[in-house]
């Protein structure tokens, strides 16, 4: 084999060669890594801009582009709490890693960053400072702790102006309030609660809350800046200090419970009831304004921290007593002034659907029951289980309760109603004061029905008012709406009493000839037929009633000889004797000679001329006063032995007056409408107090 010839390069063409790019040697290995954008001055939780970045390099600087490593970015050196936010490790794309969102929470003067590789030598970043960023929040740096009641809150709350990552702004001198965030007690934040900030801070250094609870929270609020609530924390009460009533002594009668039984309760100085207390309390009479004598049990151990004394009760009346708590060792309590009324001495009661209305001698009205619709007649819309007196001072000669309404008559013809509806007074607005009934007319009587009303002027005529959908006025028209001022009952005819019923109405002639007028879908009219009538029409077969009373499906008659009939639906035994319905009159049965006589909704009842007292119908809440819950199709004597004068039938309730004027009421009792100050039913006979 031949050699090859040798060739001969001039230092010249070595020269050119270099310079022409003929060095074919790259970058090295990946040995370091170093930061080629470098971390800048910012402020607290801001991005660092321009965006940091770190290369992979060979010992002799330069970058190596087909490296894809991971690297990572972290405080350097100590961090003071400090947390590097943001995307804080890459893949190198060319080599090069740039870290866009890296932000510092927390303000320092000489930040370094470290970045590190696996294999290659990490780098520290030149020193950065981080300065305090533009108030955005409130922090709570001293939370509030578990107190007492009325006690200053210590140590001292304190709340922080911060800008967003978490530095406090020295700067700051923003005025800051404290509200309940959860007020766990209903309690009262006592102190100064707006505070100016002071190197960034606001301190409150007198707050207290009144009222015990756990679980009330603080707010912290600053225009512009974000709200925080504190830790949940509690109130505690404070040591036993003082009795305090809770339910005060309210008017009653003499005699009977002070309802709603008044309640003393075991306090600490702030008003919080300890609910641990037992103590013992007594409780006497303060201001004796009538004489009387405190019965009952006047010692009682609290319960829960409320001593209940459910059975009080003072024997004489008068204006003004008052009542006094006392325990060991604890501050003492008088009572607000209350009054003790005498017994009430009726003259008539009468029954109505869930209310009841009585005149006391002398004239003056008093009811009782359900008030939601203003037929109390106080002058406003309560319901009461005691006897409140009717509104205006007026002195009554009759009084009736109807459905949700009352009516009375003065000794000087003029009548009034109150409540809802049927009043007729000209408007169709409720009236929980007495109104007088429109047409300057003088009535002997006015009676309250369910949905109407009916009176007799001292002229013997009779008017109507109220619902007529069933022609109950009796003015030859139904249907139409209701009136809210007197009709004159068609016919001419002249009465000595009209009694209205549901949807009917039955009135009596000076001659004794009973009339009805109405519906008469169950005979209700006496007049042998079950056609409704919007005139009156004459009861059959008897014409010498000294009274007549209409019900809700059903009516009565008295004979001038006391004896009783009955007609119309017969479906709980209220007309008195067992048997079908009766669109004409028949006898009750027992041959009793009767000297009043009243039909209610379902039932009946009367007294008789020895003044014994009998019911007979529907019993289903004990309205026949027998002291059970059987109904009864003959009359069957009310229990108790007492003797009446008179006895009216309500709806599932009834209600007399004794012949020494002692009220007396039995059934039904959801509204109170039995007057013993309970709503609990009775089958038999409840003193009204």
């Amino acid at each position: 084999m031949r050699p090859r010839p040798r060739v001969l390069l001039s230092s010249a063409a070595v020269t050119l060669a270099i310079a022409c790019g003929g060095d074919t040697t790259g970058p090295g290995a990946a040995v370091k890594l170093a930061f080629t954008v470098q971390p800048v001055p910012t402020t607290a939780g801001s991005t660092i801009i321009p965006a940091v970045t770190v290369a992979v390099q060979d010992a002799a600087g330069n970058t190596i582009t087909s490296v894809a490593t991971h690297i990572t970015l972290a405080i350097a050196g100590t961090a003071d709490g400090a947390t590097l936010l943001g995307t804080t490790t890459l893949a190198a794309s060319n080599g090069v890693a740039s870290f866009t969102n890296l932000r510092i929470n927390k303000a320092g003067s000489a930040y370094t960053l470290s970045a590190t590789a696996p294999n290659i030598t990490a780098a520290t970043s030149s020193s950065f400072a981080v300065a305090v960023g533009p108030a955005r929040n409130l922090a709570f740096t001293v939370q509030p702790v578990p107190t007492t009641a009325g006690a200053t809150i210590a140590p001292a709350v304190t709340v922080a102006v911060l800008d967003a990552g978490g530095n406090i702004v020295t700067t700051a001198s923003n005025n800051i309030t404290l509200t309940f965030g959860t007020n766990a007690g209903g309690g009262t934040l006592a102190g100064t609660t707006t505070m100016a900030a002071v190197n960034g801070i606001a301190t409150f250094s007198n707050l207290s809350i009144d009222r015990g609870g756990i679980g009330y929270t603080l707010s912290a609020a600053s225009p512009s800046l974000t709200t925080v609530l504190s830790n949940p924390f509690a109130v505690l009460a404070g040591p036993a200090s003082k009795l305090v009533f809770t339910v005060q002594p309210a008017l009653s009668a003499a005699g009977a419970p002070i309802t709603p039984a008044v309640a003393v309760a075991v306090q600490d100085a702030a008003g919080n009831t300890l609910t641990s207390a037992t103590n013992d309390i007594t409780v006497a009479i303060g201001s004796n304004a009538g004489g009387g004598t405190l019965a009952g049990t006047t010692t009682v151990a609290a319960v829960h921290g409320v001593a209940t004394f459910s059975d009080l009760s003072i024997d004489h009346g008068g204006v003004g007593y008052t009542l006094t708590a006392a325990a060991a060792n604890l501050s003492g309590v008088t009572s607000n002034a209350f009054s003790v009324r005498d017994r009430l001495v009726f003259t008539s009661i009468t029954a109505g659907y869930f209310h009841s209305c009585g005149i006391a001698s002398g004239g003056a009205a008093f009811c009782w029951g359900e008030g939601a619709n203003g037929q109390l007649g106080t002058g406003a819309q309560i319901s009461t289980s005691t006897p409140v007196p009717v509104s205006g001072g007026f002195s009554f000669a009759t009084l009736s309760a109807g459905r949700t309404h009352a009516c009375g008559v003065t000794a000087g013809g003029t009548a009034y109603c109150w409540g809802d509806n049927s009043l007729g007074n000209g408007s169709s607005n409720l009236s929980s004061s007495p109104a007088a009934v429109a047409g300057g007319l003088s009535f002997a009587a006015v009676v309250a029905g369910y949905a109407h009303s009916c009176g007799v002027t001292t002229g013997g005529v009779g008017y109507c008012w109220g619902f007529n959908g069933s022609g109950e006025l009796g003015n030859g028209t139904q249907g139409q709406n209701p009136s809210n001022a007197p009709v004159a009952v068609a016919g001419g005819l002249s009465f000595a009493s009209i009694s209205p019923g549901r949807l009917f109405s039955c009135g009596r002639t000076p001659a004794g000839v009973a009339y009805c007028w109405g519906t008469n879908f169950d005979g209700e009219l006496g007049d042998g037929t079950t056609s409704l009538r919007s005139s009156p029409v004459v009861v059959a077969g008897l014409n010498n009633f000294a009274l007549v009373s209409a019900g809700g499906f059903h009516s009565c008659g008295l004979t001038a000889a006391g004896v009783a009939y009955c007609w119309g639906s017969n479906s709980f035994g209220q007309l008195g004797r067992a048997g079908a319905s009766s669109s004409v009159p028949v006898q009750v049965a027992g041959n009793l000679t009767f000297a009043s006589l009243s039909a209610g909704n379902r039932h009946t009842c009367g007294v008789t001329t020895g003044g014994v007292g009998y019911c007979w119908g529907d019993n289903s809440s004990g309205n026949l006063g027998t002291g059970t819950t059987t109904g009864s199709s003959i009359p069957a004597a009310v229990a108790g032995g007492l003797s009446f004068s008179t006895i009216s039938a309500g709806r599932f309730h009834s209600c007399g007056v004794t012949t020494s004027g002692a009220g007396y009421c039995w059934g039904a009792n959801p509204s109170g409408q039995l007057g013993d100050g309970t709503t609990t039913l009775s089958l038999v006979p409840v003193p009204v107090l």
